[in-house]
């Protein structure tokens, strides 16, 4: 179906979710009255944004040692349909969906209701369209999410166990209008 085809080719570009996703990290960051309300919420922010640096390293640590892997529309250039542009990097894992899984597990682990949920479905979205547009494996997308919500677990961890460095970062960037 070819409106199904553009659809996934859209989901599953390298824009559209995470513009979404950052949209939703600023309207977090700037968006209460309440300081108390605010002040969760940039730590929302803050664990989603350390989540991803983490998702991304462990992503290059691995691409650097790890094996090679082509992208299925280049291992298999007959039966795959490559619907989005070519990429030069290795197929395994998928760091496009390691890292909106980092954003998404960042906010879900303090908004479980409604904005978390809608994060985690917009990342599994994303790990189906990278599928369908033939740029990665299933079980790429797979370890892709994995190092997102891992990454974002040790985020909140690290942010816990530095428990001053937050909130001396959080009114440094208050005192310079910045949050």
């Amino acid at each position: 179906m070819p409106i199904f085809d553009w659809l996934m080719r859209l989901v599953g570009d390298d824009y559209l979710i995470f513009t979404i996703m950052a949209l939703i990290l600023i309207s977090l960051w700037v968006g209460f009255r309440s300081a108390s309300q605010r002040e969760l919420n940039q730590r929302t922010v803050l664990c989603a944004a350390f989540g991803v640096g983490l998702a991304c390293a462990a992503i290059h640590l691995f691409m650097a040692f790890g094996p090679d892997r082509l992208r299925p529309s280049d291992a298999y250039p007959a039966l795959v349909n490559l619907l989005a542009y070519g990429r030069g990097d290795p197929s395994f894992p998928s760091e496009s969906v390691a890292v909106a899984f980092a954003f998404a597990t960042g906010v879900w682990l303090s908004k479980r209701g409604g904005l978390g949920a809608v994060m985690l479905l917009m990342a599994a979205l994303l790990a189906f369209a990278r599928v369908y547009v033939g740029v990665h494996y299933p079980l790429d997308v797979v370890a892709g999410a994995a190092i997102g919500i891992l990454s974002s677990l040790a985020a909140q961890g690290l942010l816990r166990l530095f428990e001053p460095v937050p909130t001396w970062l959080l009114k440094g960037m208050r005192r310079i209008y910045l949050a």
